[in-house]
């Protein structure tokens, strides 16, 4: 009777992670599906970007259980999902642990930082000026050759434009472009900001959706081209009070919470959509740029969602290349949310450094990396 038990109950556990095992690789295939499917054509399946890192480390789990088991060939399951979807993999979570970056300068390198520097404090009253500052100092610090600021804030006098004129005497910025994307009350502009230490050439914002755009700025390197575009997408649209509901859900899972949580699946499909849209714009006019594209932002979705597949098309990204860990850009809810990020030509330029930088003075950290020019851009 107990030898008849004891085989019914290891039946029964094997039999259930077989099932579980089938159940992560169904998970990791629509991660994957979701990636290619426009959001507006198959409702809330966009919604699985968000797990797309657990889908991965389920599968990695039952790979490794499988090995420590007497059944390991059942590895073969997780391990083909992997291999079929490794693209993935450096996209969700950087292993460069290993490799140096190298931020020497160069006749034709140069560094770029792209920060959601959250208006400048302007959201953080009365201590907007300690906000403000502590952007300021730690651009100052890192000192990228090319600056590129979602959401920031400045005076709508422009006798009162104190923050444009403070970061380019800090940095010997001498090229500053700014577009607003809308407003703080009627003093207050906020948009997307440019600073460059070398020449910008030419320079066009085109719109996505209403208080949504492309900013495109063509800088030149020492004869050398380059397009920089830059974009902040459509947020999730979470008020400070949605976020408290969010970590409330995180830490107690009482029913009310959770019931609070799901109003916001509509909100965030919803999201997904315009978001998709956007993308898909933004795609045709990089793709019409005569020289290499370097395109960062605040692109408000996480990597292999449809938003993030379609802006980087053929190009590299600078985490994939160099990253570590799960490279967190949005410092709350999640470790996992990676929303800023920096594509780039490939065959034209070469990524010799990236780092991703925890900020207190911002809901977002910086993204940044050292950049190299391979060939002659100016045709």
């Amino acid at each position: 009777m107990g030898k008849h038990s004891s085989g019914f109950l290891r039946s029964f556990f094997r039999n259930l992670l077989i099932i579980l095992n089938i159940v992560a690789i169904v998970w990791l295939a629509l991660c994957y599906v979701a990636s290619f499917t426009p959001p507006a054509s198959v409702r809330y399946l966009a919604l699985m970007s968000l797990t797309v890192p657990f889908a991965l480390a389920a599968n990695f789990l039952f790979v490794i259980i499988w090995l420590f088991s007497r059944r390991k060939w059942w590895a073969l399951l997780s391990v083909l999902a992997l291999v079929f979807c490794r693209q993935m993999v450096p996209a969700v979570f950087g292993y460069h642990i290993f490799r140096q970056n190298d931020w020497s300068k160069t006749e034709s390198s140069f560094k770029l930082m792209s920060w959601n520097v959250h208006a400048m404090g302007t959201f953080n009253n009365p201590n907007e000026k300690a906000y403000a500052r502590g952007v300021m100092e730690a651009i100052k610090r890192e000192s990228p050759d090319v600056l590129c600021l979602p959401e920031f804030a400045m005076s709508a006098d422009s006798g009162k434009r104190v923050y444009p004129q403070k970061i380019m005497a800090e940095n010997g910025y001498r090229y500053f472009r700014f577009n607003m994307d809308n407003g703080y009350g009627p003093h207050i502009w906020i948009g997307t900001a440019i600073f460059s230490r070398y020449p910008i050439v030419n320079y066009k914002a085109h719109q996505l959706s209403p208080y949504i755009y492309l900013v495109a700025a063509d800088v030149q390197v020492n004869g050398n081209v380059v397009r920089i575009g830059m974009m902040h997408l459509q947020s999730f649209g979470l008020s400070d009070e949605d976020k408290a509901v969010i970590e409330e859900v995180k830490q107690e899972k009482n029913s009310e919470s959770i019931a609070k949580s799901r109003s916001f699946i509509w909100k965030f499909n919803e999201a997904y959509i315009r978001r998709a849209a956007e993308a898909e714009k933004a795609r045709v006019i990089l793709d019409s740029s005569p020289y290499p594209v370097i395109v960062c932002g605040d692109f408000n979705d996480l990597p292999y969602s449809y938003t993030y597949r379609t802006i980087r098309g053929a190009h590299a990204d600078a985490f994939a290349e160099r990253g570590i860990g799960f490279g967190r850009t949005y410092n709350q809810i999640i470790p996992t949310l990676r929303i800023d990020h920096i594509f780039y030509s490939a065959e034209q330029i070469n990524i010799k450094a990236f780092e991703t930088k925890y900020s207190q003075f911002s809901d977002h950290s910086p993204v940044m990396a050292n950049f190299e020019l391979m060939r002659d851009t100016t045709n």
